[in-house]
């Protein structure tokens, strides 16, 4: 029998993610999307073993770190980054581009200022804002790293289990400059999925891969969930498009510090 969540998404036609298709996605000029106080080195950062995925929260003496312009009509925060990984290095991501799986996927979930608080947030279509960077472990490299995201995966030793938290560097997410260099990005209105998906986000996709080393994402699959068993994929499936739309901000030449 199904679950009262699971009845609820049955009749949610905006869910997440997708696989987004160029044959079907509508290009757009905008204003640049600015990413502000990601990747500074002030205050402090914390990566987490929620039982489902690697979490990091950025806290202490620092500006928020700020998303704005673009699709965007209001200013969003930062709450947290998560990381989305599978079972092989072929087919570890959640969203695809025209069919293709990346190795990993990593979300960095912000939340619209003008509600106050994050779990208002959820009520609303325009409730969140989700970035989302790919990241691709190629055959013929695969033990070349992304010496950037050391920062966290030198750490996940430390959070093997379920509540485990350890503090990491302060600039750790600043591979997320990464995103500064896209020519274009993806964006659409999904779900947030987490508690009964919510469809209050919109999806910011970054087409731009991040290289990393099969042993980095080694590092995630040796985590561990609430009953002790190793996370080996924590991907949820390609959902129906249905009559929504995809669109590409073309040469969106970010401002960011």
């Amino acid at each position: 029998m199904a679950t009262e969540n699971q009845l609820k998404t049955l009749t949610r036609k905006k869910q997440s993610p997708i696989d987004l298709l160029d044959i079907i996605v509508r290009p757009i000029y905008l204003p640049p999307l600015q990413l502000n106080g990601h990747w500074l080195n002030d205050g402090k950062a914390f990566l987490t073993n929620n039982g489902t995925t690697a979490v990091i929260n950025l806290s202490g003496e620092r500006i928020p770190s700020i998303i704005q312009s673009g699709p965007l009509n209001d200013e969003y925060e930062l709450c947290e980054v998560h990381f989305h990984w599978g079972k092989d290095n072929c087919n570890g991501s959640e969203h695809t581009i025209n069919g293709t799986w990346y190795s990993m996927e990593a979300h960095a979930v912000h939340w619209n200022r003008k509600y106050q608080i994050f779990d208002e947030c959820l009520k609303y279509e325009d409730g969140l804002c989700i970035l989302v960077f790919l990241f691709l472990v190629k055959d013929t490299d695969d033990c070349i790293s992304c010496v950037k995201l050391e920062k966290i995966t030198n750490n996940l030793k430390y959070i093997i289990n379920k509540d485990s938290k350890v503090e990491i560097d302060a600039n750790c997410l600043c591979w997320i400059r990464k995103a500064n260099h896209c020519k274009y990005y993806y964006f659409y209105n999904g779900s947030f999925n987490q508690l009964d998906y919510p469809e209050c986000a919109l999806w910011i996709i970054f087409p731009n891969y991040i290289q990393i080393g099969s042993d980095q994402i080694m590092e995630f699959r040796k985590l561990k969930d609430e009953k002790g068993r190793t996370i080996k994929s924590n991907v949820r499936k390609i959902q129906h498009l249905g009559d929504r739309k995809i669109y590409k901000a073309i040469c969106p030449c970010k401002k960011g510090t």
